[in-house]
C-alpha cells in the first residue's frame, strides 16, 4: 500500500492482526491525500451501512488517511463479536498498525458515536504512544450505569432494540462464513414481527432471540450490581490516565447524555489534558442531530450541519495531530427555547444559582421556601399496568401499534399525565423568561408498600395551550437509593429520600409557561417493569407482579423538590 501520489476511492481490505491471531479488516480512504500523514481510525461494529456517516472526505481535505475497521466478528473481520469484551485490546492493537502503516506519520486520531465512542475511551485509558486525540459521540462514562442500568433499572427499550440489531448482523456474519444459523434466523423473523411482543416476555432472562444469539443478554441481567465483571470491563474508573485532547458531542435528548457531560466534566479536572477539552451539545437525540426531534424543531441554526458540527471535529483534529492549542471555547451549547448557540468557559456554567422547586400539597410547585405542612400525595403503581414511555431521553423507535409515542425527545405528556399513576406539581405561569443550564435532580421522600419499586421523574415545559413537553427525564430503583450501584433492602412503608438524576439541560422557560414535575413508578419499555419483590429484574414473571401504594411526601421535614440550575439574567 505504498503511497506515491494522491489516492482516488477507497482500498479495501486493509488487514490488521491482533494480538491472538485474529484478522480484522478495513476499507482506507486517501482521496486527494499524498505521502504519509495523519490518520483517523474509525472502530465500526455496524458493518457498511454506519460507514456511510463518516465524515470521510472533510478528513481527507484536511490530510487524513480515514481507517474504517470492522470489529472483531462485525463485517468482513473475522472472530466472534461479545460486546465489549475485546475492544480494549483490539483498538489498542488497531492503533499501532495504523501507526505503522507507510501511509502514517505514526499519528492517530479516533472518531466515532456511541460504541464506537466506548472504544475510544477503552484504548485512551492505556495512553497509547500514537493516539493523538479522540471525538467521542454520544458515547456513555460506564457499560454498567450508563448503557445498561440507569439507577439500578434496567435499559430494556434501547437494549432489546440493539441486541435485535446485533443478533440480525452476527447471525448474518456467521452465515457468510459457513455457520448454520437457518432455526436461528427463522426465531429473529418471529421476534422482529413483533419486538413488542418479545419485549414484554417474562423472564426477561428468557425473552426470545435476545437470550439466544448474543449470551450478554443473560449476563447482563445476571450482573445487576457494578461488580468486579463490570469494572474490569470498564473504563470508567481509569479515565484519569488519559493523555490526549477530546472532543465530546452529545445531544440534549440523548440517553447517554449524563456520560457525555460526565466525561467531560472528569477530563477537564485533570490538569495535564483539562485545557484540551471540549464539549458540543445540541438539541439532538442518539442518532439524529437535524434539530427536529420529538414534536419541536429548534430553528434553522440547530442542526449540526448549519452549526458546521463536521469542521470543527476536522480543525479539532488537525491541531491536536500537530501538538497545536485546541481552537474554540472549552464549551458550545445549544440553548433550547431562545435556539441559539451559546460558548462556555465550563460544565457547569460558574455563574449557576441554583434553586430548589418544592413540590406542594394539592400539585403545587414553588421555588425558594418548603411547605410547613401537607398531607402526602398518594397514588397505586401496578406492574402490570406501565405508564407507557413517551419521549425523553431514549433509544427507541416506533410503538407498541407501529405509532410514534416511543421515539425521542420533547413530546406531549397529557395523555400520561391523565393517569392515575402519574402525580403531577405544577408551577404558577412565569412573569418573565427563566434560563434553565446545567444539572438536574430531584430529590424525593417516599415510601411504598412493596419490598422495591422505582421513582420515575420528568421535569416539563407547560406551554400557554396547554401541552406538556417533556424536557429531560431520569429514574432510580429504590434498592439502588444509596448511588454506589449495589442493592440495599427496602422496608416497606419507611421513608427513604431518593435522588432522581435527570443529568442536565439547557432549556429557556418562557414567559407565560409553567414549569411541570410528573412523578410515577414506571417508564416502560423504555425500563424494565419493577415487580416489586425486590428480586433481579431478570427473575421477575407476571404472577410475582405486587401493586405498590406509593406516597410522596411534601412537607418541612420531608421537602421533595426539584434542584433547577438557574442562570441569572445578564445586566445591561
Amino acid at each position: 500500500m505504498t503511497t506515491t501520489g494522491p489516492e482516488i476511492g477507497a482500498l479495501r481490505g486493509g488487514e490488521a492482526v491482533m494480538t491472538d491471531g485474529t484478522v480484522l479488516r478495513a476499507t482506507i480512504h486517501r482521496a486527494g491525500v499524498s505521502g504519509p500523514g495523519p490518520v483517523l481510525l474509525v472502530r465500526n461494529p455496524y458493518g457498511e451501512p454506519m460507514s456511510r456517516n463518516v465524515p470521510v472526505a472533510p478528513f481527507n481535505t484536511a490530510g487524513f488517511t480515514v481507517v474504517v475497521q470492522d470489529c472483531r466478528g462485525c463485517g468482513t473481520s473475522d472472530g466472534e463479536f461479545v460486546p465489549f469484551e475485546n475492544e480494549e485490546s483490539d483498538t489498542l492493537d488497531s492503533i499501532e498498525w495504523c501507526a505503522r502503516q507507510p501511509w502514517s506519520n505514526g499519528h492517530v486520531s479516533m472518531y466515532g458515536a456511541s460504541y464506537a465512542g466506548m472504544l475510544q475511551f477503552a484504548a485512551a485509558i492505556n495512553a497509547p504512544v500514537a493516539l493523538d486525540s479522540i471525538i467521542p459521540i454520544v458515547a456513555p462514562s460506564d457499560y454498567h450505569s450508563g448503557v445498561v442500568y440507569r439507577a439500578g433499572a434496567f435499559q430494556l427499550g434501547q437494549l432489546s432494540g440493539w441486541f435485535t440489531l446485533k443478533s440480525l448482523q452476527t447471525l448474518l456474519h456467521k452465515r457468510d462464513h459457513g455457520e448454520e444459523v437457518g432455526d436461528l434466523f427463522g426465531a429473529l423473523g418471529r421476534h422482529i414481527a413483533n419486538p413488542a411482543r418479545s419485549t414484554a416476555h417474562l423472564p426477561l432472562n428468557d425473552a426470545p432471540l435476545l437470550s439466544e444469539v448474543l449470551t450478554s443478554w443473560k449476563s447482563w441481567l445476571h450482573a445487576e450490581t457494578r461488580d468486579e465483571y463490570w469494572a474490569a470491563l470498564s473504563y470508567r474508573d481509569r479515565r484519569g490516565a488519559i493523555t490526549v485532547p477530546a472532543l465530546h458531542v452529545g445531544g440534549w435528548f440523548d440517553l447517554f447524555l449524563g456520560g457525555t457531560l460526565d466525561n467531560f466534566v472528569t477530563l477537564s479536572a485533570n490538569p495535564s489534558v483539562g485545557a484540551s477539552q471540549r464539549l458540543v451539545v445540541g438539541p439532538w437525540s442518539h442518532t439524529d442531530q437535524s434539530g427536529t426531534v420529538g414534536e419541536l424543531s429548534f430553528g434553522a441554526s440547530a442542526s449540526s450541519l448549519a452549526y458546521g458540527l463536521e469542521r470543527v471535529e476536522t480543525e479539532f483534529a488537525v491541531a491536536a495531530s500537530r501538538g497545536e492549542p485546541i481552537p474554540g471555547s472549552p464549551v458550545r451549547i445549544f440553548v433550547m427555547g431562545t435556539n441559539v448557540w451559546r460558548d462556555e468557559q465550563e460544565w457547569p456554567l460558574a455563574r449557576t444559582e441554583y434553586t430548589n422547586w418544592y413540590l406542594q400539597e394539592g400539585g403545587g410547585l414553588a421555588p425558594f421556601s418548603p411547605p410547613n405542612s401537607g398531607a402526602p400525595t398518594i397514588f397505586i403503581h401496578d406492574p402490570s399496568d406501565p405508564v407507557p414511555t413517551c419521549g425523553g431521553q431514549t433509544l427507541m423507535t416506533g410503538g407498541a401499534d407501529g405509532g410514534v409515542e416511543w421515539m425521542p425527545g420533547p413530546r406531549d405528556q397529557r395523555a400520561n399525565e391523565a393517569r392515575n399513576d402519574v402525580a403531577s406539581f405544577t408551577s404558577g405561569f412565569l412573569n418573565s423568561d427563566m434560563e434553565v443550564t446545567g444539572p438536574i435532580a430531584v430529590v424525593l421522600h417516599a415510601s411504598t408498600s412493596a419490598n422495591d419499586t422505582d421513582f420515575v421523574a420528568k421535569l416539563v415545559d407547560v406551554w400557554p395551550d396547554g401541552r406538556a413537553m417533556v424536557v429531560v427525564d431520569g429514574i432510580i430503583r429504590a434498592r439502588y437509593r444509596d448511588g454506589q450501584h449495589s442493592a440495599s433492602t427496602v422496608e416497606p412503608g419507611q421513608t427513604y429520600e431518593l435522588t432522581i438524576d435527570l443529568f442536565g439541560t439547557s432549556q429557556v422557560f418562557r414567559a407565560g409557561h409553567r414549569i411541570r414535575v410528573d412523578i410515577a413508578s414506571s417508564n416502560y419499555p423504555c425500563f424494565d417493569r419493577n415487580a416489586g419483590t425486590g428480586w433481579l429484574a431478570g427473575d421477575a414473571v407476571a404472577e410475582d407482579f405486587v401493586v405498590a401504594h406509593q406516597r410522596l411526601f411534601h412537607d418541612a421535614a420531608r421537602p421533595s423538590h426539584i434542584q433547577l440550575p438557574i442562570i441569572p439574567v445578564a445586566g445591561p
